[in-house]
């Protein structure tokens, strides 16, 4: 079933942020709602840009395939995030990637053009816009080197991790959000290679079965992952995972 949408999902998006009520009134009204039916491919790689996209509800995919055929998943996007930004910002011409709803989704659409004049327009639009850009580009900063220093099982393991609070998932039990194939495609790894390292996270205080999770050992995971990252100090997963063990460790103790 397509997902509604109301004025309320759409005025609390993160890019409006901060705007007075009339100023997201007058931004709205040049979007138009679109509903995505799950795997109904919404542009592809090489087609030309036409506008900007907001994910009211859902998840999509965006992604590059290979000359071989095999898909490189580069981001899952999720609710309150935004498509092609980048390469309107970056005054490139046609798509980057593929993006496809993983689930039935609903959007928002824009002219391109509306981006880049919405920013000189609206100062806070603006830094809300450059605020998105920079976390991305240091995810992608720390991917890369959790890719370069971390073994199979602790890329999983983190994933997880931030499954769990990204969807605020209780930690002793959650159903996966996405197929297994996504997820090891947004790891870049090939679908055996990930199933086989789900067993292995049994040893580390992750037990899977099927599509569902379970944390078993915050505090030993925490080691697991944490110990090995540079930037655990100042991760918001690390840190909310973090709390939930002190908290468990706190009742254990009264």
């Amino acid at each position: 079933m397509l997902p509604l949408v109301s004025p309320s999902n759409t005025k609390t998006l993160p890019l409006f942020s901060g705007l007075p009520e009339q100023d997201k009134d007058a931004l709205l009204k040049h979007g138009q709602i679109r509903q995505c039916s799950r795997g109904h491919m919404l542009f592809a790689h090489g087609e030309p840009i036409t506008h900007f996209f907001i994910i009211v509800s859902g998840t999509f995919q965006l992604f590059r395939t290979n000359a071989d055929g095999h898909e490189k998943t580069i981001a899952i996007a999720k609710a309150g995030q935004t498509m092609c930004e980048g390469e309107i910002m970056d005054a490139c011409l046609n798509h980057r990637v593929n993006a496809v709803p993983v689930e039935d989704s609903a959007i928002m659409a824009f002219p391109a053009a509306w981006l880049k004049e919405t920013a000189k327009k609206y100062p806070t639009v603006a830094l809300n816009l450059l605020s998105q850009i920079a976390q991305q580009a240091h995810t992608a900063e720390v991917e890369a080197e959790h890719q370069a220093t971390m073994s199979a099982a602790q890329l999983v393991a983190c994933f997880m991790q931030r499954l769990c609070v990204l969807y605020d998932f209780n930690h002793k039990g959650f159903d996966l959000p996405y197929s297994k194939s996504l997820i090891a495609s947004r790891l870049g790894m090939e679908l055996e290679t990930f199933s086989r390292t789900l067993a292995k996270l049994k040893d580390h205080g992750i037990t899977v079965d099927g599509s569902h999770v379970m944390i078993n050992d915050l505090e030993r995971i925490e080691s697991y992952v944490c110990g090995v990252c540079s930037v655990a100090g100042e991760c918001q997963t690390h840190q909310i995972m973090e709390d939930r063990a002190f908290g468990l460790a706190e009742k254990k103790t009264n």
